[in-house]
């Protein structure tokens, strides 16, 4: 009986601290399809393909771009780091593009694993992952580059 308490007691504080490994992850990359002739990309050029200023790679490929889910760590970082905006502004954006434009945001993606299969299904896909996932050969990263 005491051993099945410590070993709830243990699995309650890996799962606690999942998140805060998570948020260990010291970076992030952005990834695109390997069939994008890109290697780097400014960080303006990313801000419009996030917020669908843009719709096209520069070789006439639709941009499918792909985001993380509100709660994923990967995605604080992201918005912080190059698109400048709270998640809430992003949200707000949205639905004011949904209403004008009827542009809708990129599908929200649940895990890196999922957003490498995503990017790596399109030839105009990008997203971005933890810095540390190993990345298959269907996908590479852009060097980012400041405006």
């Amino acid at each position: 009986m005491k051993f099945q308490f410590v070993k709830s007691l243990i699995l309650a504080l890996a799962i606690t601290l999942i998140p805060l490994s998570a948020w260990a992850s010291s970076d992030i990359v952005v990834i695109v399809n390997v069939q994008n002739p890109l290697s780097s990309i400014k960080v303006s050029e990313l801000d419009n393909f996030f917020m669908k200023k843009t719709r096209v790679w520069p070789n006439m490929d639709v941009v499918r771009f792909f985001d993380h889910r509100d709660e994923h760590p990967n995605r604080k970082m992201f918005l912080k780091k190059y698109v400048e905006k709270t998640s809430r502004e992003v949200e707000l954006y949205w639905i004011g593009e949904k209403i004008y434009t009827g542009n809708i945001a990129p599908i929200q993606i649940t895990s890196d694993s999922m957003m490498v299969a995503m990017v790596s299904r399109f030839p105009g896909g990008i997203g971005y992952v933890s810095k540390s996932f190993k990345l298959p050969k269907t996908v590479k990263t852009l060097k980012i580059v400041k405006d």
